[in-house]
């Protein structure tokens, strides 16, 4: 696995596989539908490498252009097992064929029901999928701040919630 330089996976993983011969993964996921439709890393500044630090080819791969680093340390690199790069290439398929529904829209109310906002409404703002994460809107001290949130601890607020009917 290695780190690039923010927003240079792409360039990276261009260089690697077209000039090194590496096999690089750089899972891409589709952003759900709004102002910035298209595609982002599933792991910003991260792409998974098959490479072999003991080649001849170490050191142009090594100083690719936008790369930071490989994890690992010298020649010992942190190994990825290949069950869960196809674990992840699954993941990335399903959600980019459309399988994953968005539970909530911008500018809706939801409740928070658990961690440290647990209780307090917000207003949901987007999903960043790349973090697993929602932003939401929540009133703090007098003032709306902007939170990321896990998706699994929202929960969409009834429009009749705390209102009483007359049978």
């Amino acid at each position: 696995m290695a780190k690039t330089k923010p927003s240079k996976e792409r360039l990276v993983k261009t260089y690697l596989t077209e000039r090194q011969g590496v096999k690089v993964f750089l899972p891409l996921i589709r952003r759900p539908a709004g102002r910035k439709a298209g595609w982002e890393p599933l792991f910003p500044t991260y792409i998974f490498c098959l490479v072999e630090p003991r080649s001849a080819d170490w050191p142009a791969i090594r100083w690719a252009p936008g790369l930071s680093y490989f994890l690992g340390a010298g020649q010992e690199l942190v190994p990825v097992s290949d069950e869960l790069i196809a674990h992840l290439k699954q993941r990335v398929s399903w959600w980019n064929e459309g399988a994953y529904v968005p539970r909530f829209g911008p500018g809706e109310r939801v409740v928070v029901t658990s961690g440290p906002f647990s209780g307090l409404e917000a207003v949901f703002q987007r999903y960043i999928p790349a973090r697993q994460r929602c932003q939401v809107l929540l009133q703090i001290l007098g003032r709306l701040a902007k939170v990321e949130v896990p998706s699994e601890v929202l929960e969409g607020k009834s429009p009749y919630r705390g209102l009483a009917f007359a049978t």
